[in-house]
């Protein structure tokens, strides 16, 4: 009996010490011309990334995160951060991949937090804290609010953060104090479907999908609706906001160019298979992958295809665009580099597990999830 207890206090504390340990930068964030702080980059989630690396590429180190990477590492000033599965928010040293500690939240982070500043704000999909704001100097909580269940990545345009929930709602919030500022409701609340899609915007509206296949825009200051699109099937994927076209992808297997302002539709392309993955979007290309495998660039203006590449399983995260490459990650455990105006393959990385996390390039370092879990940093010119 007495040996039992010193087993039962002895795992009670591995788990309290655990519970404690926070990340532990000690020092202020400073802002940097190449940081990556939102899902795909900008509000508009365009995935076009400011920094350019041009392959061959080569590793330098790998950090293993132990439980589910769902959303995009995160970078700010030589420090990648990362939520997980298992609910937690990682700090790595960009450098060498060395742990700067975890900060433990409620539950599991599906989406990409945000950075602002010192502080990141992080949903969570369970629990009485599906929404935490934390230092990151330290890894204390600043506030923590219920928004219901969060499997999305939060935006942040100025002071204000906006969320979508399985519940079937939009709402924004302050993003001092967590307090709710309005609220968007796809239906009543027997009838509403969830949604998986993150929030996007161009600045004056906020634009999402969901569950019951609606493509929905809000106006961003008042969540007054200003136009929905209905779609054949669910649609998970978040939309791309470019050139003043929203572009979003069904699971009817087509994807939409639709009037950011108007909610007509300007072009769309049946892709053949399935659309999980959010596109990427230069200012006159679009890119997308699919189910099948196949990676599609088109013409922003006409929807046309300009090139096609086919990968050998499923392309579920968006591709990357950086200078004139194209980095895109598929299920059939291989990065490629294609060439942006042509889909020419320039090079591939093959990696244990399968990609379904896009890339994300912060400075010369070009970081890769796989397997859900490993993130590999790799470098242009390493011996």
């Amino acid at each position: 009996m007495h040996s039992g207890l010193l087993i039962v206090l002895s795992v009670l504390f591995l788990i309290l010490a655990g519970c404690a340990t926070g990340i532990d930068l000690k020092r202020n964030l400073v802002t940097g011309p190449f940081d990556w702080l939102t899902y795909g980059g900008t509000p508009g989630r365009t995935n076009q990334s400011k920094s350019v690396v041009s392959p061959p590429l080569k590793p330098v180190w790998e950090y293993d995160a132990v439980s589910g990477i769902a959303g995009t590492p995160l970078v700010k000033d030589s420090v990648v951060f990362v939520g997980t599965l298992k609910g937690e928010l990682h700090a790595i040293r960009l450098s060498d991949g060395e742990g700067y500690g975890t900060t433990v939240l409620e539950s599991a982070v599906v989406g990409t937090p945000v950075v602002d500043g010192n502080c990141a704000y992080v949903a969570s999909a369970l629990g009485k804290e599906t929404l935490t704001c934390v230092f990151l100097r330290d890894g204390k909580r600043q506030w923590r609010a219920q928004y219901g269940a969060i499997e999305t990545s939060p935006l942040l345009i100025g002071e204000f953060l906006y969320i979508t929930t399985l519940d079937g709602t939009l709402v924004s919030l302050k993003k001092a104090d967590g307090v709710q500022f309005w609220k968007y409701e796809t239906a009543a609340k027997e009838r509403r479907k969830p949604i998986r899609s993150s929030p996007a915007s161009d600045g004056e509206v906020i634009v999402f999908g969901s569950d019951d296949g609606v493509i929905y825009a809000v106006e961003r200051l008042t969540g007054t609706p200003r136009w929905k699109y209905q779609t054949g099937a669910s649609v998970f994927a978040t939309p791309v906001l470019q050139e003043g076209l929203c572009i979003v992808g069904s699971l009817d297997s087509v994807l939409y160019a639709i009037d950011a302002r108007t909610g007509r539709l300007r072009w769309k392309y049946e892709m053949g298979s399935r659309i999980y993955a959010p596109a990427s979007a230069s200012q006159s290309l679009v890119f997308i992958g699919s189910s099948d495998g196949t990676v599609t660039a088109l013409s922003m203006d006409s929807g046309k295809k300009v090139w096609s590449f086919s990968a050998k399983s499923v392309v579920s995260c968006a591709p990357l665009i950086a200078g004139d490459v194209l980095y895109v990650g598929s299920q059939d455990r291989t990065l490629y580099a294609l060439r942006l105006q042509t889909g020419e393959k320039i090079w591939e990385y093959a990696v244990e597990g399968r990609i379904r996390v896009s890339p994300v390039i912060w400075g010369d370092v070009l970081l890769l999830t796989s397997e859900d879990k490993y993130i590999t940093a790799l470098r242009p010119g390493v011996k």
